[in-house]
């Protein structure tokens, strides 16, 4: 074997060697999520190699398909051995759970006893047991209401979508609305940090929220009444003088919809109310307007309310 095919294949193995290390032990492992992933994964590292190597033989052509080939296999199985692989005598191995609510709210009780609620349409994946203090988990999609057990040496941590929420013990809303492409974080007690994958995006407490875009990276910070976190979870929201974006938060709980003002005049007025989960959007938009002699409208899907 000459020398450059020797640096070859020494190159593959320092790629194999840099994409496994870069894969999170913490969480469940996809490889590569989808069909069409894998495809375009093995033609970029097809067009990468083919570009190091200049030589128009056949037999360099085949080597080298082969080689990219042989390198798209062996990355995928040596993360996906983590989870395939028997047991190792002395070594943790972490067995996952998903749990969907499916028609109904469901409460999950995780191994440190955290209680996690989850609304219908929300899917979690959490480990059987918290070995090592090892204590995350992934909302893969919907809203849930976790109430975090206080352990000082052991952060929790929930991966959602691109952003990751670390706690200690609190009492915290997440929603991830895929169709918005937003994530929510509403802190009902105690503290939480939250993360993107390069930065920490905030430092909530107790009454804060932060609306994160998936699409953009971009966010904003909020304060809301502590009795409007997790709405969806209760029978009913009592709103005493709320600002609006509270409002359009609870009524966006109850019947998943957004509720916006047609001008900035109407976004400065306070609510009292009582909102029922179990009254009509309708019923609960009459109430809304008449408070303050306002209409509504629907409008691309949004309803909006103006004078």
């Amino acid at each position: 074997m000459s020398n450059k095919d020797k640096g070859f294949q020494g190159d593959v193995s320092q790629r194999a060697e840099s994409w496994f290390n870069r894969t999170n032990d913490d969480l469940p492992f996809d490889a590569f999520g989808n069909n069409e992933n894998e495809i375009r994964i093995g033609n970029e590292i097809f067009n990468k190699v083919n570009h190091q190597i200049h030589g128009g033989r056949t037999a360099r052509l085949i080597f080298l398909r082969y080689a990219a080939a042989v390198l798209l296999v062996a990355t995928a199985g040596l993360a996906l051995s983590r989870y395939l692989q028997p047991a190792v005598p002395g070594k943790n191995q972490t067995e996952w759970t998903t749990f969907t609510a499916a028609g109904e709210e469901k409460t999950v009780r995780l191994p440190d006893s955290s209680i996690v609620m989850l609304r219908p349409g929300a899917k979690l994946v959490a480990p059987t047991s918290f070995a090592e203090g090892n204590r995350a988990v992934k909302l893969s999609t919907g809203e849930a209401y976790f109430t975090v057990t206080r352990d000082k040496k052991h952060p929790f941590i929930v991966q959602s979508g691109a952003i990751s929420i670390k706690v200690l013990g609190t009492a915290f809303n997440i929603k991830h609305a895929l169709k918005r492409n937003e994530i929510e974080v509403a802190v009902s007690h105690g503290k939480v940090q939250v993360n993107d994958q390069a930065h920490r995006l905030a430092y909530l407490r107790k009454g804060e929220l932060i609306t994160y875009n998936t699409k953009s990276g971009l966010f904003r910070l909020d304060t809301i009444n502590t009795s409007a976190v997790a709405a969806w979870s209760h029978q009913s929201a009592d709103l005493n003088n709320a600002a609006f974006r509270e409002l359009a938060y609870v009524f966006m709980s109850y019947y998943g919809m957004e509720l916006m003002a047609a001008d900035p005049d109407i976004a400065q007025l306070r609510y009292t109310l009582t909102v029922n989960k179990s009254s009509a959007a309708l019923s609960t938009l009459k109430i809304i307007t008449k408070i303050h002699g306002l209409y509504f409208k629907e409008q691309n899907g949004k309803i909006i309310l103006y004078k």
